[in-house]
């Protein structure tokens, strides 16, 4: 198998790009100005960041580059990746084709890809191919970012992830994990349509979730459907709201290279079009005042915590624990529960996958779900020792962002034992 050949296979798999590649495009070839190198970005990157890398994932590389406009910088990626596949370097003779092409997506029934690439779109815009920004935890207290003028905040919602791209003659829905996916509501694309029609193609970053007729917010339609019939509501369906944090389009202008403050400005002026119930522009705190009276409302609402965002930084996708441009504080809660079982796993050299737990009170012991993350191995090592040791005798202490409305723990993780 030559190259060309080689790459002719690698494009008709017809696979994803994984959000993973993307983010690495974006905070480590992008950033740095690699893309604009051509063959020898590739070579600095893997110099850099491939030590021990795997064929595939450069095949992903080369097919990220490919589907963002660098078919220079791919053939750098189609070489390594043929080298490392084959053991082989390509013949310096021997034309291997890399073109500006996106791979093909895959068939209209998983609604991952599109199968055309818009024109009206920058590359990093295109729909499933945009890499959400995401928070990394906060390496200060709440009080740094609520004193700094460098930050704004936001409350944080309990939804799912979703970019909308709205166009005149189409919206369509992206996950953070850069799926296509269908409207959630008549009434939500329907208002869209409208809006676009009067501003022209937009871009928003926003959060969907559901409200029951209480108020309260849920990830899921089932999840506020539950508290409806508990209500007495059964017959009351859910209302799915989009909550937008940010514009990353306005008028057909790309917003990513603005600042976050022109960000929040857009996603202002585009809400307007956007009425109450479907919508909601997330207020933005900019003043100590105000983000003092975000977190003392976050607090006495008991919810999952806030975003802080530097209102002078671009929009990168994924996350960045260099630089901090979008951190999060969050509430969480320690409990000291009974180890009840292990779960069995498959992986080597652990000894269980999770740790299940249930709280000691008066009448028994109530479940609260899984721990499964917090331990090393030294840990798992002694957490099961312990507990064939005493079963049902042990008791660890559990760090949780919460409880979920069943009541279990709300991402939980191992702190320590309770001695």
């Amino acid at each position: 198998m030559n190259i060309t050949e080689y790459i002719e296979l690698h494009r008709n798999a017809k696979k994803k790009i994984p959000s993973e590649i993307r983010e690495r495009w974006n905070n480590r070839i992008v950033q740095r100005g690699l893309h604009a190198m051509g063959e020898k970005g590739a070579i600095q990157y893997l110099a850099d960041y491939g030590r021990g890398i795997a064929a595939q994932k450069v095949v992903t590389l080369a097919l990220c580059a490919e589907s963002e406009g660098y078919p220079e910088m791919a053939q750098g990626f189609w070489k390594k990746a043929f080298e490392l596949s084959t053991g082989e370097k390509p013949s310096p003779r021997e034309p291997h084709r890399v073109t500006n092409t996106i791979p093909n997506p895959t068939s209209s029934k998983s609604k991952k890809f599109l199968d055309t690439n818009i024109p009206e779109l920058p590359p990093h815009l295109q729909p499933g191919r945009i890499v959400t920004m995401q928070p990394v935890d906060a390496p200060n207290d709440r009080s740094y970012y609520i004193d700094s003028p460098d930050y704004w905040g936001q409350p944080k919602r309990d939804g799912n992830r979703l970019v909308v791209i709205a166009m005149r003659d189409h919206i369509y829905y992206q996950s953070r994990s850069t799926r296509l996916r269908s409207s959630p509501s008549i009434e939500i694309n329907q208002r869209l349509l409208d809006a676009v029609a009067k501003l022209g193609t937009f871009i928003l970053d926003g959060e969907l979730y559901y409200r029951s007729i209480t108020g309260s917010e849920h990830r899921t339609g089932s999840q506020a459907a539950t508290v409806n019939i508990a209500r007495g509501a059964a017959t009351t369906q859910p209302q799915p709201v989009y909550a937008i944090f940010k514009a990353l389009m306005n008028s057909c202008q790309d917003l990513t290279i603005a600042t976050e403050a022109e960000r929040l400005e857009a996603a202002q002026s585009i809400g307007k079009y956007l009425a109450y119930p479907e919508f909601e522009v997330v207020p933005t705190a900019r003043t100590k005042e105000e983000k003092t009276t975000l977190v003392q409302r976050q607090q006495s609402e008991e919810r999952e915590g806030e975003i802080w965002v530097l209102h002078s930084c671009t929009y990168v996708g994924g996350k960045d624990s260099r630089k901090y441009p979008m951190v999060r504080t969050k509430y969480s809660i320690e409990l000291d529960l009974v180890i009840t079982g292990l779960t069995p796993t498959t992986a080597a050299h652990r000894p269980f996958g999770s740790i299940m737990v249930a709280q000691d009170i008066v009448g028994g012991l109530v479940p609260m779900g899984l721990v499964g993350t917090g331990f090393s191995h030294e840990d798992m090592r002694e957490i099961a020792r312990r507990h064939t040791a005493n079963p049902g005798g042990v008791k660890i202490t559990v760090r949780s962002q919460g409880l979920t409305e069943s009541g279990s723990l709300w991402h939980g993780r191992f702190i320590g034992f309770c001695e």
